[in-house]
């Protein structure tokens, strides 16, 4: 009989320290804030959060199908201390410098690691991707032996992670396969929050493959959203009134559930379980999810991708459309 995982109450009251970073890219580093309070009340004080080096452009009129990758060099007022890491805080922008695709309206606006760092007052690192996963992994790695973490968790909202092959609406494949590998590799924990609140999974196939996960035991239990955690949450979304799905987690906890429009393009059904964040072995995910092993090797991108795009029936994010036209003209006129 295979030995029984420690939940992440035993590995909270072990651990010198704890690296959050958000599972895939855009606004996942807001779902860690109330994970790092769970922590801190199970008595780790010394927590790092991180977010990677992607972005979702919004223009007025469209839908960011695809993700810009952001090349560390690109931020200004950081410090990098490694190829694929550098130490954001409050004042921390991205410089537009030649990109097609940044919208010039987006100059100035507030970027998510900088208003959490500014927020909460922790650590906040940004990691690149350009070197794939391994790229991912030594970042991380640094990170740890910096600030002296022994405690890794991936935080995701909504369902994207848990894609098993079959499932044809999941848009950001690459990057939460990236987190699940890492994951893995550090004897880390995947958290997953505001169940199904980025529609890439229908509720019902998310169900399915949380129930593999859970019968492959790697359940390690479960947190609500407290009112302190909704307080937290809404000091850093009020700075980002628009993006719906960062919203739904903290929305469910107030009792607003329901079907919701994602990205003007799916509907997907908010329940009370929004507001609750189950934590799982990464290794029952990789159960589920083919993905993270195949792009584990991966040292760039373009291998990461390619490997995808040659044994799945999904894109990757980093070659889906960057701006769609919302609404779409009719196909026949």
């Amino acid at each position: 009989m295979a030995a029984r995982p420690l939940s992440v109450i035993d590995r909270a009251k072990s651990a010198r320290g704890a690296l959050l970073f958000g599972c895939g890219g855009g606004g996942d580093i807001v779902q860690t804030i109330p994970v790092a309070n769970y922590l801190r009340a199970l008595g780790v004080e010394n927590i790092v959060l991180a977010e990677y080096a992607v972005k979702w452009w919004d223009k007025p009129g469209f839908v960011p199908m695809g993700c810009e990758i952001i090349g560390l060099d690109r931020f200004v007022n950081v410090e990098r201390f490694h190829p694929d890491a550098a130490l954001a805080g409050p004042d921390t922008r991205i410089d537009r410098g030649g990109s097609k695709v940044m919208p010039a309206s987006a100059e100035g606006t507030p970027l998510y690691e900088a208003v959490v760092a500014d927020v909460t007052g922790l650590p906040v690192v940004i990691l690149g991707i350009e070197h794939g996963a391994q790229g991912v992994l030594d970042g991380l790695r640094a990170t740890m032996a910096r600030f002296d973490l022994d405690l890794v968790i991936t935080v995701d909202i909504g369902a994207d992670a848990l894609y098993s092959g079959e499932e044809t609406t999941v848009q950001s494949p690459m990057v939460d396969a990236f987190s699940v590998y890492c994951a893995r590799e550090l004897g880390g924990v995947y958290a997953l929050t505001g169940y199904a609140c980025d529609a890439e999974l229908p509720n019902d196939l998310l169900d399915r493959n949380i129930a593999r996960s859970m019968q492959a035991g790697g359940y390690l239990g479960a947190h609500g959203l407290t009112p302190q955690d909704v307080d937290d949450l809404t000091a850093v979304l009020d700075h980002f009134p628009d993006e719906a799905v960062e919203h739904w987690a903290r929305d469910a906890a107030r009792g607003r559930l329901g079907t919701q429009l994602s990205k003007g393009l799916w509907h997907m059904y908010v329940s009370p379980l929004a507001a609750v964040t189950l934590f799982f072995t990464p290794e029952s995910l990789m159960i589920v999810n083919p993905i993270p092993a195949a792009i584990g090797p991966s040292r760039s991108i373009a291998e990461a991708e390619e490997t995808i795009l040659a044994n799945f029936n999904v894109v990757p994010e980093t070659r889906l459309p960057l701006e769609v036209p919302i609404p779409t003209p009719p196909q026949i006129p």
